[in-house]
């Protein structure tokens, strides 16, 4: 079930950031509906993309595929919102919203012995350390060159 969440996410926020005129003009309309749907999009990513490896789910093409579709278009997102040159920012945005995706899920599984395995002190500094770091290289390569071409 959650895939299907998380596919419809990527899909949407790919669509909405990346529509030319359209995207623009909405997001100079709605300029705080596109930031909450993007840090929202964050928590999400950070609640259900976790953990990257586990006992019980071994790491394989669509979990891979998943986290680099995941935090490219939080990348992607970024560079849209923010511009170029807010690396900071934007690390320490993914960073605390990583976090707070984290501490959802812990609670969703409280209780569960997946917690026992998932939240382990390396699967847990890992996935805070890597995957808001890979945020921001999408981003910055976004950013810095993609956007710039254009």
């Amino acid at each position: 079930m959650w895939i299907f969440l998380m596919i419809s996410f990527v899909l949407v926020m790919a669509e909405a950031f990346t529509l030319g005129n359209a995207g623009a003009r909405y997001k100079n309309k709605y300029p705080c509906a596109v930031k909450i749907f993007l840090l929202g999009y964050v928590v999400f990513a950070g609640c259900f993309v976790f953990p990257v490896l586990s006992p019980v789910s071994p790491l394989d093409f669509s979990k891979i595929y998943f986290l680099v579709v995941s935090y490219g278009v939080i990348g992607l997102g970024f560079a849209r919102v923010y511009g170029a040159k807010k690396e900071k920012r934007v690390y320490l945005l993914s960073v605390i919203l990583t976090i707070a995706g984290l501490l959802c899920r812990y609670l969703l599984e409280y209780g569960e012995v997946s917690n026992t395995y998932n939240f382990t002190v390396g699967n847990v500094l890992t996935y805070i350390c890597i995957m808001p770091a890979f945020a921001v290289l999408a981003y910055h390569y976004i950013a810095e060159y993609l956007m710039s071409q254009s």
